[in-house]
């Protein structure tokens, strides 16, 4: 089993809040484990499982459609952004925060500020 989303939504909503939840933040590590304490459980698995169905249109469909300035912010330690490139041909400006993974304001907050208020 993953620790993202898709790890979270495999369990059914009562047995994740009685057991399920334990059972993440043990695997998780400390950082995510102290975000992951301060939403309700059941709020967290709601919003996991919303996050693996998606939505139509995609999130990525309905960035690159919209009509204002875009910045796609992304870790460096996330490896290669699939699709950057339609990304880009749409207007959307890709920025890579080094020092950083999936959790970017937590791994590098002096990159994820300075990228956030365009200083790179």
């Amino acid at each position: 089993m993953t620790e993202g989303s898709s790890g979270i939504a495999a369990y059914e909503e009562e047995n994740f809040v009685a057991e399920g939840h334990a059972r993440v933040l043990e695997k998780v590590g400390p950082l995510w484990a102290a975000t992951m304490r301060l939403a309700d459980p059941r709020a967290l698995h709601r919003s996991a499982t919303g996050l693996v169905r998606g939505t139509q249109p995609t999130m990525r469909a309905m960035l690159m459609e919209l009509p204002v300035e875009r910045v796609f912010l992304q870790g460096a330690r996330s490896g290669e952004l699939v699709g950057a490139g339609e990304l880009v041909a749409s207007g959307v400006r890709v920025l890579t925060v080094l020092e950083a993974g999936h959790n970017v304001m937590f791994e590098n907050p002096e990159g994820f500020a300075s990228a956030v208020a365009g200083r790179r």
